[in-house]
């Protein structure tokens, strides 16, 4: 799957899809999308190690200001860090709809790790793929609101430095999707730009220093 949205000269960017984007769990029939893209001086790990980083969200991200892991898979005996998101790692992100005010509230959302992977697009253009949702519960059941995040780190070959394009989408899935729309699409949309900007800003910073030996 490649990403189905924006890239190159039109980053970056953030917005709400006019057409529900699929994504690799769920596929089509979603309701609607969130979507952002821009550049990012980094490798595509680097990228990907600063949002599989639980314990430093509160460094970088203004929109999701914590990461609480509640639960990881089995070992899988290749050095596996217990404070780092993988595969089937169960955590809650700490959401603020107001990410510029210190004062807003936290809402915690219970996610799931559903796929991390290497991704090859061609041409180059390789990177690593993560995708998460929110975990079912008895109050709010699967069929009624599910969604799916994707983020895609994708390398931009022939540069004199390493630069990737960060893609990210969310597809919202269920009867509630509408009502989600109406009355928090708008702040969900501004949260990805600051996460988008936060992550950029993270990354770039990171990779300097590993550039640098530090």
């Amino acid at each position: 799957m490649s990403p189905p949205i924006r890239s190159g000269a039109e980053t970056p960017y953030t917005e709400l899809c006019a057409a529900p984007v699929p994504t690799p769990t769920y596929g089509n029939n979603g309701t609607f999308t969130i979507a952002c893209s821009t550049r990012i001086s980094a490798t595509p790990s680097t990228a990907l190690e600063v949002v599989l980083d639980a314990p430093n969200y509160p460094s970088w991200n203004r929109f999701c200001r914590k990461c609480t892991i509640d639960g990881q898979p089995p070992a899988s005996g290749d050095g596996d860090d217990d404070n780092k998101l993988r595969l089937g790692t169960k955590f809650t992100l700490h959401v603020h709809l107001d990410p510029e005010s210190d004062d807003s509230p936290s809402r915690p959302t219970a996610c799931q790790v559903n796929i991390l992977e290497p991704v090859n697009h061609g041409a180059g253009r390789r990177g690593w793929r993560v995708t998460w949702g929110p975990r079912g519960s008895l109050l709010m059941p699967e069929w009624l609101l599910r969604s799916e995040r994707v983020q895609e780190f994708v390398e931009i070959p022939g540069g004199s430095s390493p630069e990737i394009e960060y893609f990210c989408w969310e597809t919202f899935y269920g009867p509630l999707a509408h009502v989600v729309r109406l009355t928090v699409g708008a702040k969900v949309q501004k949260g990805f730009e600051v996460w988008m900007d936060g992550l950029k800003g993270r990354a770039e910073e990171l990779d300097q220093k590993k550039r640098e030996g530090k």
